[in-house]
């Protein structure tokens, strides 16, 4: 016989922390096994590309909560000197720009020198967002190259070793 707990929260037996609660209240995932080739968008960096496969819909349980999103990208560029950006949104908004730089691009970067071509790194980002919102919204990756080609989960010199890529959203209970 199988037995099932349902609950929409579960809170210490010494109670919340003052302050909030911090208890996961949902976590949905998404995961990128196949390869994807971005070509160089040049100027400005607010050119982005869907990353395939690295977008999923949450709907929030209470308006108060907040959002751990997290991503993880396998990745390489094919040019030297170049900047490659990825950003998180929240349905439309860059939910990784910061006051100092509205343009964000530093929102999940790597850059290659001259040096470094062909390079494969991985790229992670978290970020807590609070939509304040109990309708459905989806959050997605997106990537951006100023030169050359953004290669997502496929390493440099033999595209049959691949990598796999992330997309991790965690509602916390405020």
């Amino acid at each position: 016989m199988a037995s099932e707990l349902r609950v929409d929260k579960i809170v210490p037996t010494d109670g919340v922390p003052t302050g909030g609660g911090g208890g996961i209240v949902q976590i949905k995932y998404a995961i990128k096994n196949g390869t994807q080739s971005i070509a160089s968008q040049g100027s400005p960096y607010n050119w982005v590309v869907d990353i395939s496969g690295l977008s999923l819909a949450i709907t929030p349980k209470f308006s108060t909560s907040k959002f751990l999103v997290q991503m993880h990208i396998g990745c390489h560029g094919t040019t030297g000197n170049g900047a490659n950006t990825f950003r998180i949104y929240r349905d439309s908004t860059d939910i990784t720009q910061t006051a100092a730089n509205s343009d964000s691009r530093m929102g999940g970067t790597v850059f290659y020198n001259s040096n470094n071509t062909s390079m494969g790194l991985p790229v992670s980002m978290n970020v807590l967002d609070s939509p304040a919102t109990t309708s459905a919204i989806t959050y997605k990756v997106t990537g951006f190259t100023n030169t050359g080609t953004l290669y997502i989960n496929r390493l440099p010199g033999d595209s049959t070793w691949n990598t796999i890529s992330t997309l991790t959203v965690m509602e916390v209970s405020a």
